[in-house]
């Protein structure tokens, strides 16, 4: 069998569809790589018997798998070949003129040929095609394309989604406010695809301002981030405005505004011997007003670990920050050592630590995307809706008009919903003389 009509025989097409759909569904069910490049925790938990089904299957990324990645292109292929197949089939039956030959169904008309003529183009219907005595008018013609608008559309959406798994590439920086963050591998999540080329992150970017706004209930409203990006090192910053589904660009890059944050508290411990320990809280918002946004951190170097909370307001009068003091608590296994209420600035024992509060910024996270064929993704899906309007919001009719032995004879042909249209022919002809049909 010739590779054409390998890749479109049904049962290639199938197998190929039961493959891709069977890859999707194990992705949806095993827990895969975020877009930002965290690794799931059941991959941690596999035992080195096991581990090929990440190193080799990759059953922890599947889209961006060579294996899956070469089932697409298969089926892409088969895709290109029927839409070849289906653009000929098309072309043929849009200009074809039927023989002269009188088919059952057609009805007999006793009028002059110019006056069922001037009837018919004045109903919608064009000339399509003569061949000595039949005359063939169509209405919607544009209809015949709906398919093959279709299978384009398929073609294409399929190419751009390969493109955008193959070349996806993704970078999740979390950013604390007034504070010059330099991009680098130490500091950023990365996601990347097959054919991922690596390019060339922003040199630095600030986190001038974050306003988050609430609805009476407590719940989020709006979460926007005033941004200044740096192309290179020395260049001056640029002015970047986002928001939760309100996404802007820089350079080669979409950001969005990620719908996590908080705020971060820097401390400082130092202990009875004059050691300092710095250390970072990144505390997530509260829910609600009455609520407290939790997180600990390990004391580095130490048995220790530091959990502090805090409230948007401490009166719980309103979701909006108000400075409010951290709650700290110092713990060495499940003991606690100590406890400390903090404000900015001031001092306070901790345990074995004289605690400070150095500041207190907001912190959330942005995204930068580099994917490569989102738009050729939307333009697959408007021709995929094209082809659908066309198919079944324009369908095609015809009138065929046979002479034979100088009398006239009109077919009526619709391929799909003929008896919606019956009515149509019947208005046509209603004021000629007929015989009925034969």
């Amino acid at each position: 069998m010739k590779p054409p009509k390998f890749l479109t025989a049904r049962s290639t097409v199938i197998t190929l569809f039961a493959a891709i759909s069977g890859a999707l569904l194990i992705a949806s069910l095993v827990p895969q790589y975020a877009s930002t490049g965290k690794t799931p925790a059941w991959v941690g938990k596999l035992p080195d018997s096991l581990h090929f089904l990440t190193t080799h299957l990759g059953l922890d990324n599947i889209v961006s798998t060579g294996w899956f990645a070469v089932l697409v292109t298969l089926f892409w292929v088969s895709l290109v070949i029927s839409t070849i197949s289906q653009y000929s089939a098309t072309r043929a039956l849009s200009n074809h003129v039927p023989p002269a030959t009188i088919p059952q169904g057609c009805v007999r008309v006793d009028t002059a040929l110019l006056t069922i003529v001037a009837k018919i183009t004045a109903s919608g219907y064009r000339p399509a095609g003569n061949i000595a005595c039949v005359h063939r008018f169509v209405k919607n013609r544009i209809g015949y394309w709906g398919n093959f608008l279709l299978h384009i559309g398929l073609v294409i959406t399929v190419l751009f989604s390969l493109i955008y798994v193959m070349t996806q590439h993704r970078a999740l920086i979390r950013v604390t406010g007034q504070e010059i963050t330099k991009l680098s591998s130490a500091n950023i999540q990365e996601l990347k695809g097959l054919l991922a080329q690596r390019q060339e992150l922003p040199y630095s970017m600030v986190l001038k301002t974050l306003e988050p706004h609430y609805w009476p209930n407590d719940k989020l409203e709006r979460l926007s981030s005033e941004l200044y990006f740096t192309g290179k090192s020395g260049e001056e910053p640029q002015r970047v405005n986002v928001a939760v589904s309100d996404k802007s660009t820089f350079g080669h890059y979409i950001v969005y505004q990620a719908n996590v944050y908080g705020r971060a508290f820097d401390l400082e411990l130092q202990s009875a011997s004059g050691q300092v320990y710095r250390e970072r809280l990144y505390l997530p918002y509260p829910s609600k007003r009455d609520a407290a946004g939790y997180g600990e951190i390990a004391v580095t170097g130490t048995d220790l670990i530091v959990k502090g909370k805090f409230y948007a307001d401490a009166e719980h009068r309103s979701m909006q920050f108000s400075p409010s003091p951290l709650t700290v608590r110092l713990y060495r296994g499940t003991e606690l050592q100590g406890e400390a209420l903090l404000e900015v600035g001031a001092n306070k024992p901790l345990g074995l630590f004289s605690a400070r509060l150095a500041q207190s910024e907001w912190w959330t996270d942005i995204m930068l995307d580099g994917t490569r064929g989102n738009a050729g993704i939307f333009a697959g899906f408007a021709l995929i809706l094209a082809g659908v309007l066309c198919s079944y919001c324009l369908v095609p009719r015809e009138i065929i008009i046979r002479e034979v032995d100088g009398t006239l004879y009109a077919q009526h042909v619709v391929r799909r919903f003929a008896q919606f249209y019956r009515e149509e022919f019947d208005g046509i002809i209603q004021t000629t003389g007929t015989t009925g049909e034969i």
